[in-house]
């Protein structure tokens, strides 16, 4: 399921095998397996790449795409919760989440993250009121708009 909600929301073009091992953390033959039962299912095919005709794209078919859009709504209820909370209240939330994701992948408990907390484009202008900066944009980064999953990413130095 993991590895159908990931091309579903993963960004494009269509994942590899090897990428998808390095985003789910897991090894090349666990997810060549994977991959192996979502096309016997057809929820999978693959398809020659168009920019590199050597490489095959893995795409969902239109089964897989409705498989992973209702298993990828298993955060709904986290979604309802945190839309109750007020502003204030859900920034909060936000900046410590991102922060908290930011201590897991330095200890390598979150192996791919694309968080401006781990950005090399994030300045932190004043931890204490929670001010930023993003250099990629040069704005102002507002605690409402840290990023989790950003394609613009460069990941920091050592991280």
């Amino acid at each position: 399921m993991r590895v159908l909600v990931w091309l579903y929301v993963g960004p494009p073009p269509p994942a590899r095998s090897t990428a998808l091992a390095r985003e789910l953390n897991v090894s090349d033959p666990t997810v060549s397996d994977a991959v192996a039962a979502l096309l016997r299912k057809k929820l999978l095919i693959r398809r020659r790449d168009p920019l590199d005709g050597r490489s095959q794209q893995l795409v969902l078919t239109p089964a897989g795409q409705r498989t992973a859009a209702m298993v990828s709504r298993w955060t709904a209820p986290a979604e309802v919760a945190a839309s109750r909370l007020d502003r204030v209240d859900a920034e909060v939330l936000l900046d410590g989440l991102v922060k908290l994701l930011s201590e897991l992948h330095d200890a390598d408990l979150v192996p791919v993250s694309r968080a401006c907390s781990t950005c090399a484009q994030l300045e932190i202008l004043d931890a204490q009121h929670r001010k930023y900066w993003c250099a990629f944009y040069d704005t102002a980064l507002p605690v409402d708009e840290l990023r989790v999953d950003c394609v613009d990413h460069v990941a920091a130095e050592g991280r």
